[in-house]
């Protein structure tokens, strides 16, 4: 990881002088109910860069994971791309890597390939891949990867209907299954507000994982409630709120919760900033009942001239 960060160092200095060339900075920080902590930062340089919608780049992260006086480091190294449209975001936002823990090297990232074959219709490619965030899971370098299929199609003016399927294999042997599905009501186009129904279920190939991360043979959720996406002086603010409940088999169903708030915009010139907030009382990777989960992260896009 050493040779990593000279080797970007370098990229960085190289780039300055480039008219296309932009400075990538990252944060996050998550806690729960187990009091498990985790930070992100990332660096990283930006080529190719027209807008934050528009860019190649390359960074190094490492993330500090701790509880109960436990730690563990989670150095790294992505890759980047993203080629969106800005009226329907139709095209490439990936990002894909390797990062080491407990002297394990695992492949981490987020891609999704969104295609609008036509006006009211989606489609949509995903993987992703990631540690399992628990301090057992963690001791022992187990990950994931996920690879999926979305769809979303207007139904009339003021519905939306999307449903995406997914196979999530595990390096411990473990498999899962995903479905998901969302309808969304078009309530108030005028404030950008809409009324949504959420529903997801997932189903576990492996009884046992060894107590290393909650591994149900089966999970549902179903949630309710609203979205609001508005523009204000240069911004884009969006938000979710919704309730619901949650059935994990063998413990019967508790309540759930989901509030995410994002907003970004630009600063001075080309400069961008987008931030992030969420909260999630669900069942996740955790063993602990009534279960939550928070997450602050904020991101920034500097151009070098």
């Amino acid at each position: 990881m050493r040779i990593a960060a000279a080797l970007l160092l370098a990229l960085l200095a190289n780039a300055a002088p480039a008219q296309t060339s932009a400075a990538l900075g990252q944060a996050a920080f998550s806690d729960d109910t187990d009091g498990f902590h985790a930070w992100l930062v990332r660096g990283g340089a930006l080529f190719e860069h027209a807008s934050y919608l528009d860019y190649k780049g390359v960074a190094v992260q490492t993330t500090h994971y701790s509880q109960s006086g436990w730690s563990r480091d989670a150095p790294g190294i992505v890759g980047l791309w993203r080629d969106q449209r800005r009226d329907t975001l139709a095209g490439v936002n990936a990002e894909a890597g390797i990062v080491q823990v407990a002297g394990h090297t695992r492949p981490v990232g987020d891609a999704t390939w969104s295609l609008r074959p036509a006006t009211g219709t989606g489609v949509e490619l995903i993987a992703a891949g990631g540690l399992v965030e628990t301090r057992p899971a963690l001791d022992r370098g187990i990950a994931y990867t996920l690879w999926g299929v979305g769809a979303e199609q207007g139904l009339g003016d003021r519905f939306t209907a999307v449903g995406l399927v997914a196979a999530q294999p595990f390096t411990d042997g473990n498999d899962r299954i995903h479905v998901r599905g969302r309808l969304i009501w078009d309530a108030l186009p005028e404030y950008g507000i809409t009324a949504q129904l959420r529903w997801r279920q997932y189903e576990s190939r492996k009884s046992d994982v060894g107590g290393a991360y909650f591994n149900p043979d089966r999970y549902s959720q179903w949630l309710a409630g609203i979205g609001i996406r508005q523009r204000h002086v240069g911004w884009v603010w969006s938000g979710t709120f919704a309730a619901g409940e949650q059935d994990i088999k063998g413990t019967g169903t508790q309540p759930s919760y989901l509030a995410e708030i994002r907003g970004e915009g630009s600063l001075t010139g080309d400069t961008h900033l987008a931030f992030n907030f969420l909260y999630s009382r669900a069942a996740a990777f955790s063993e602990s009942a009534s279960y939550w989960y928070g997450l602050i992260g904020v991101t920034l896009i500097v151009p070098l001239h």
